[in-house]
């Protein structure tokens, strides 16, 4: 019964966001983070539910080519910046050769059509976030959205971890054991299908209202900002996926660097922001050695905080190795589109790829090989190139000073994200992850238009203070 009405909802919220184009974000985030839980509530958990958002997806990009024409879909890529253009269309190119060597070599098309999946995501997600992002306001108002219900994601792991049973608390399947600190941890997924996807959706919340905290016009208290983040990173630690607090650690290390970077000057709450973080951190490290609490918190803590020594081992073993093993197991030209992609594993393919496909650097080399690795370095190389430009006119003086933060939490959170893809791969084969990301960096791109908007609404507002002294006068 729950699932024939959520089905009927998500029919009609495609068709509304299809014809109307309006709530687009909105919906997206209301399917993404219901999904999982109505998968849950349904008997036999059927896997179909990992691609219903792609479905209202799919839904609100055909809407905006209705409205604006297929052609749209290059106007961020190419109506601000040509650098892009051409490792863009290789890059297309390279896939389309890996899904017909896919197809020739597995004789499956679905293998090789998720993998375009994984990759072509992110990119159709930006038209959609470069086609609704027209004001700062645009954009913190779904940061908002997401942190809440990030939020709601990090408060069902607390809940899990307490000891509720409660059906929708459970992870899809048998669920999974960690083996460390000399005993069997839980991974905690509250409301989300595992805990990989619930520690990914609570750090990012993390980062997101570290970012709107940042960007506020009004004065903000970022000692409870810290203090929030904080509660966040413990929901991380109950799902026993390290990474993910690195990932939040990273923005929130590398957010003031960056900003002092192009800024070339820090506000006083910025320095107050360092000094909570530093803070923050030896509070941290204190309580690790604190006796007040139970050996299962302290088992999650203790894990949870030996990432940071493993860091270093764990990028050389799932980052750059696997490259070599890729090399290894399928040659200079890779094996295929797909065959180390989530799925991949129904049609007996994903052990070509073997451990190899745990890194994304390793990923692309196996399923794209050393073209396709190359060609995404030169495409990585040119968007660095347009965002520096970008972030350089959101630093001058004559634009609203809210853009550069938000701009910089927005570069700073798909750079850390990279930098944990490169490590492990398996959360971003999330439909709903990919289409995040492609938003946020839509968003990105949507950056000059943002300036100019700005601006104009600057201008607007210079003259209507203007008018009425010229009528005075006259």
């Amino acid at each position: 019964m729950i699932s024939a009405v959520f089905f009927a909802f998500l029919g009609l919220a495609s068709l509304y966001a299809f014809v109307s184009g309006r709530h687009a974000l909105g919906l997206i985030l209301a399917v993404g983070f219901s999904q999982d839980v109505i998968r849950k509530l349904t008997p036999g958990e059927p896997v179909i539910f990992i691609v219903t958002v792609g479905v209202l997806f799919g839904a609100i990009l055909l809407g905006v080519w209705l409205r604006r024409g297929i052609m749209f879909s290059f106007e961020p890529f190419t109506r601000w910046t040509t650098s892009i253009q051409t490792p863009l269309i290789v890059f297309l190119t390279v896939l389309l050769l890996q899904l017909i060597h896919s197809f020739l070599r597995y004789n499956n098309l679905i293998v090789g059509l998720i993998g375009l999946i994984t990759y072509i995501a992110p990119f159709l997600a930006m038209i959609i976030g470069y086609s609704l992002a027209n004001s700062v306001e645009d954009i913190r108002k779904f940061m908002r959205i997401y942190a809440a219900c990030g939020s709601v994601v990090a408060i069902s792991d607390g809940i899990s971890f307490l000891g509720f049973d409660w059906t929708v608390l459970k992870e899809v399947g048998a669920g999974l054991k960690i083996y460390d600190q000399g005993t069997v941890l839980r991974s905690y997924a509250g409301f989300m299908r595992t805990g990989e996807v619930a520690a990914w959706h609570a750090s990012t919340a993390a980062c997101m209202i570290l970012a709107i905290a940042v960007s506020s016009k009004k004065p903000t208290n970022l000692l409870w900002v810290f203090v929030i983040i904080a509660a966040l990173m413990l929901a991380v630690a109950f799902t026993g996926r390290r990474k993910m607090l690195m990932l939040a650690s990273l923005f929130v290390f590398l957010y003031f660097f960056v900003y002092l970077y192009y800024r070339k000057t820090l506000d006083a709450k910025y320095f107050l922001g360092i000094f909570y973080s530093i803070v923050a951190i030896w509070l941290g490290l204190e309580l690790i050695s604190l006796d007040g609490y139970s050996d299962a918190l302290r088992s999650y803590i203790a894990r949870s905080t030996s990432v940071f020594g493993d860091a270093s081992g764990r990028f050389l073993d799932a980052g750059i190795n696997p490259v070599q093993w890729a090399y290894r197991r399928v040659g200079v030209f890779g094996g295929g589109l797909g065959i180390a992609s989530q799925g991949s594993y129904l049609f007996n393919v994903s052990n070509i790829a073997g451990g190899s496909g745990e890194g994304g650097l390793g990923k692309i080399m196996v399923e794209l090989g050393l073209p396709g690795l190359v060609c995404i370095i030169w495409l990585v190389w040119s968007v660095t190139g347009f965002v520096n430009s970008g972030l350089k006119l959101a630093s001058q003086p004559f634009v609203d000073r809210s853009v550069l933060p938000l701009m910089v939490s927005l570069v700073v959170f798909l750079g850390v994200n990279a930098l944990t893809f490169s490590v492990a791969t398996q959360v971003y084969g999330d439909i709903f992850i990919l289409i995040l990301l492609g938003l946020f960096g839509g968003f990105i791109f949507a950056l000059p238009k943002v300036v100019m908007n700005s601006i104009r609404q600057q201008q607007i507002a210079h003259d209507m203070i203007l008018r009425p002294q010229s009528l005075a006068g006259a």
